[in-house]
């Protein structure tokens, strides 16, 4: 298990991070070069994404500056590495859609539970960040070394989980997925997290899932639109790559995914966990669904696709501190675990 200790300031945690992961950045830095085009790793460090994250979350670049100094690579290739889902679709690299999400909310218990999806140049690069702020409650993030977080969970009792929705129009001054991930999680409530995201202009489409003990807000996220596809307090929520609500398609991608079969791939993977979910009670089941095959919600890269489950995440909500969980890999090969939480909570963080 490989857990990065990140705390105080902005440039403190990014330190953290690049200290103890310098190797592991180093290596995924090298295949990320191999696996994408020089001109476009260039260009998304020229956009003004890093303004959109200098005005909605300036520690998240400092966060991002202090990886670069601890772990001795260059700040534009972190800033490019970290806009990740924004590289798939202002260059059209990698347009493998991935990544399934359930939740529900019963009578036992509040659980949220994901697949995370990326090229597969990424895996062996997974950790677990546990950014401890100077503000704010403490957060357990999946991520990659040198990035500052793909889906996670916060001491609050607040749960993030992502989809992307590639048809959807795309911004390049919004803010990236991974600071608007990281910066959800810096709110105590739900219905702060999901305000967040309603505030903010997003750089590329994007289903964003908010969870707390009392069930979920899903919203649907576009260059022009942000769409509540899930009303808050929802007991049930599912969700993969394709958009329930938002209507702010960009035709041509869209044209395009449908060509290549992501959209009908992501219809599948939504009709089986809608004829599965009512025998999905807890969170462990969810993990068990999670490790599916057939779908597949658990994938493996394809002739002419390069996509592989990164990892996995089970969020189980009520008791405060919630319960976190993690696979970092395949769910049908690796073992999940629980870092467990090191700051106590604080008063008021229900």
């Amino acid at each position: 298990m490989t857990v990065i200790e990140c705390a105080g300031s902005g440039r403190e945690r990014g330190r953290a991070h690049g200290e103890q992961a310098r190797d592991l950045v180093h290596t995924a830095l090298d295949r990320w070069r191999e696996g994408t085009s020089t001109r476009s790793r260039r260009h998304l460090a020229s956009t003004g994404l890093l303004a959109a994250v200098e005005a909605a979350a300036p520690d998240l670049a400092e966060e991002m500056r202090g990886i670069a100094e601890a772990a001795a690579v260059p700040f534009a290739e972190i800033l490019a590495y970290n806009f990740m889902d924004e590289q798939w679709w202002v260059h059209r690299e990698h347009l493998d859609l991935g990544c399934s999400v359930l939740g529900q909310a019963h009578k036992d218990g509040v659980f949220l539970a994901q697949n995370m999806d990326l090229p597969d140049f990424m895996d062996r690069s997974q950790i677990v960040l546990r950014s401890r702020p100077q503000t704010g409650p403490e957060a357990l993030v999946l991520s990659s070394a040198g990035m500052i977080g793909l889906t996670g969970i916060n001491a609050a009792g607040v749960g993030i989980c992502v989809n992307t929705l590639g048809m959807l129009h795309h911004n390049c001054t919004g803010l990236p997925v991974a600071a608007a991930i990281r910066g959800a999680l810096a709110h105590s409530s739900r219905d702060q997290a999901a305000d967040f995201l309603h505030r903010i202009s997003h750089a590329s489409g994007q289903h964003y899932a908010a969870a707390d003990a009392r069930g979920f807000h899903g919203v649907e996220c576009s260059a022009a639109a942000v769409v509540v596809s899930c009303p808050a307090g929802s007991p049930l929520l599912l969700h993969t790559n394709h958009p329930l609500a938002n209507s702010d398609l960009a035709p041509a991608t869209e044209r395009e995914l449908e060509r290549e079969g992501r959209i009908t791939d992501s219809r599948v993977r939504l009709d089986f966990l809608e004829k599965r979910v009512a025998s999905v009670r807890d969170r462990a089941a969810a993990e068990r669904l999670l490790a599916d095959r057939t779908a597949p919600l658990c994938v493996t890269p394809r002739p002419g696709r390069r996509t592989q489950t990164f990892g996995a995440v089970a969020f189980e909500f009520g008791t405060t501190p919630p319960t976190a969980r993690f696979c970092l890999g395949l769910p049908d090969r690796q073992s999940w675990i629980e870092p467990g939480w090191r700051a106590p909570t604080r008063p008021g963080h229900r």
